[in-house]
């Protein structure tokens, strides 16, 4: 009986700390949601200056909700977590009571066998009574370890009620975080339906002006095409200088380069972002436009918004094959990593020359910052080919 309650707790003990260690982990995200969120937070105040900069608002709201929805979820599952613990507590203190009880029981029944025998004389005629001396130190043993039980006895009662104290103090604290839990959960669906209702009317007031918007989208995607072919006859000079041939879509490499674009394929996946922090508002390929409805934006690369001053800085070591200034779209970086070439458009000053030889996380130049907007286009391309940076860039994804 004794080693079955004994079991009991030990599981719910050990049960209780890995429910301790699951919820260090929900509260680690939820900081690093929280920070996310304050960040893009910190963005869109400076996107709100200009009336331009609604798309990259849109973008990064939809973001900041998506983070919060996430946020409260993290908190629903914290409060699922602390409802256990409460009800694992609950139980010990059931568990506590029940052995305290029989511990009791089992003390008065010993304290009125010793108030029976409490005669030391009739302890002696016990021990006297024994046909011989082993049966005589036996009795004297036993008589000793039946005294030395009833102490134990005494201290495991006073032990297990400090426990059972201890657990109803716990249960107390566990009710109190779970309040405080509550209120953050509650809090955040607030701010959430607040930030809801400003998208809607942000997308209502856009919708308004949709013809206006169809310009921008139009010059906007004439100049991303600019660039692009820009970026080819760059990187098809480079090819030439490689020895290719006129029709190649790819560079001829010589054994260093080789190893280079072999080290460059086994980081796909773990390349360093292109700025030391921001946020992804347009991805690789085509994708809808967040409010024209039945109109797709095609992208190069990925677009990042940043906070101003930010740098640009390579993905990867490698060596700058051009550095371009294009009307309209800054400074352009081109480096080239073997059969690879990562590109770094929109920076105001780089801090790079044709020919450098570059580290990974190397600052290559500043970011352009154009009232309130940061943002800068990285793109992947293999010789001619564009790639979808996504896949390569370390949790992009």
């Amino acid at each position: 009986m004794k080693r079955s309650c004994l079991s009991i707790l030990i599981f719910l003990l050990s049960s209780t700390f890995l429910v301790g260690q699951t919820a260090d982990e929900l509260r680690r995200k939820q900081q690093k949601l929280i920070e996310e969120i304050d960040y893009k937070k910190g963005i869109i105040v400076q996107l709100e200056k200009d009336s331009k900069n609604t798309l990259s608002y849109v973008k990064l709201t939809d973001k900041k909700i998506q983070q919060r929805q996430e946020l409260i979820g993290v908190l629903l599952e914290e409060l699922n977590l602390i409802d256990r613990k409460i009800e694992e507590t609950e139980d010990l203190i059931v568990a506590f009571e029940s052995d305290i009880e029989q511990l009791r029981e089992e003390y008065a029944q010993m304290i009125s066998q010793a108030y029976k025998t409490r005669n030391n004389a009739d302890k002696a005629m016990y021990i006297f009574a024994s046909k011989d001396f082993e049966q005589a130190f036996r009795r004297m043993k036993y008589m000793q370890q039946l005294t030395e039980y009833r102490q134990e006895q005494a201290e495991a009662i006073l032990s297990a009620q400090a426990n059972l104290e201890k657990k109803r103090l716990a249960l107390e604290t566990q009710r109190e975080e779970k309040n405080a839990v509550l209120n953050n959960h509650n809090q955040e669906k607030l701010v959430l339906n607040r930030e809801k209702q400003d998208k809607q009317k942000k997308l209502k007031q856009l919708g308004t002006e949709e013809a206006k918007h169809k310009r921008e989208l139009a010059a906007a995607n004439k100049k991303a095409e600019e660039v692009r072919m820009a970026i080819k006859k760059a990187i098809e000079r480079e090819m030439a200088k490689s020895g290719s041939g006129g029709s190649s879509k790819s560079f001829k490499l010589t054994p260093e380069a080789r190893e280079l674009s072999n080290n460059f394929v086994a980081n796909k996946g773990k390349l360093p972002w292109p700025v030391d922090k921001g946020e992804i508002v347009d991805y690789f390929g085509e994708q809808p436009h967040p409010f024209l409805k039945g109109i797709k934006v095609k992208n190069n690369g990925v677009t990042v918004s940043t906070t101003s001053g930010s740098r640009a800085r390579a993905v990867f070591e490698g060596e700058v094959s051009k550095v371009l200034i294009l009307p309209g779209s800054g400074k352009v970086v081109i480096v080239r990593h073997g059969e690879f070439i990562t590109v770094y458009t929109n920076l105001k000053e780089t801090f790079v020359s044709n020919g450098d030889k570059v580290r990974t996380k190397e600052e290559i130049g500043i970011i352009v910052s154009d009232k309130g907007k940061t943002e800068f286009e990285f793109q992947l391309w293999k010789g001619t080919e564009l790639l979808n940076p996504i896949y390569w860039i370390y949790g992009a994804k």
